[in-house]
């Protein structure tokens, strides 16, 4: 049986521009019905499962947490749904102090502050694509909504280019990802979970941040992975054969 490398490529460039699209959705924005059936939806437990196949996490802590939501928005939506504004405002909105602030300056200068050097570097990473966050400028650049939505970006230029046999615009669009994880999201994401953990609030979002954690650090071997294979060509100049 014939099985061709740029199969299971495309299906990893799909499945991370999924997850990509719904951190970007459950930390971005408050809650509502619409976006939690797609965070507690069957593809999105198939695709958690498969992410995070062979990871040291355990994949069945998230997807009780999802089936734990969806019964409770089952039972008393309304309710579930007051329940995850109040923790969405609190850790993320304030007017209170913020127990997990979600901006990247602030875990990168000792004074916790926005606007830093940090800013102005993730600021020159979405010029070089001409991406204009939404809420620019009345939002910090580094604001975790917008870095996911940047990767969320070109994630998707990624799986296109692919799809269309642009290997070489996609390989530089996949190492410029590497770039911004290694020199952003990955450098204070476990910092940003971990503070939410240790908020007064434990009913989905803290959970959710270490999970986001772990889906990242996945995605930082999958871009390996795809590096890999557009550097040697295996995908553009060969196929394997499985007996």
């Amino acid at each position: 049986m014939e099985t061709d490398p740029k199969d299971g490529i495309a299906i990893l460039l799909a499945n991370r521009h999924y997850l990509y699209e719904l951190l970007q959705h459950t930390f971005g924005n408050e809650p509502n019905s619409q976006l939690f059936d797609a965070v507690t939806s069957s593809h999105t437990r198939d695709t958690l499962s498969l992410w995070l196949d062979g990871d040291e996490s355990d994949p069945a802590n998230y997807l009780s947490l999802l089936d734990e939501v969806k019964t409770n928005l089952a039972e008393d939506g309304e309710k579930t749904l007051k329940l995850l504004k109040r923790e969405y405002t609190s850790l993320f909105i304030g007017p209170d102090k913020l127990p997990a602030p979600p901006w990247e300056s602030v875990y990168r200068s000792k004074e916790r502050v926005l606007f830093q050097e940090s800013t102005l570097k993730v600021r020159r990473a979405y010029m070089e694509y001409g991406f204009l966050p939404s809420n620019y400028p009345h939002e910090a650049d580094d604001h975790l909504a917008i870095e996911l939505d940047f990767m969320v970006h070109l994630s998707k230029m990624t799986l296109d280019c692919f799809e269309e046999e642009k290997f070489d615009d996609a390989a530089k669009l996949i190492s410029s990802q590497k770039e911004f994880l290694d020199e952003h999201l990955l450098t204070w994401i476990s910092d940003f979970a971990g503070d939410a953990q240790n908020s007064k609030t434990r009913f989905f979002y803290p959970q959710s941040a270490v999970l986001m954690e772990q889906i990242l650090q996945v995605d930082r071997v999958v871009i390996e992975e795809v590096m890999d294979h557009l550097k040697t060509g295996a995908i553009i100049h060969s196929k394997e054969v499985v007996e």
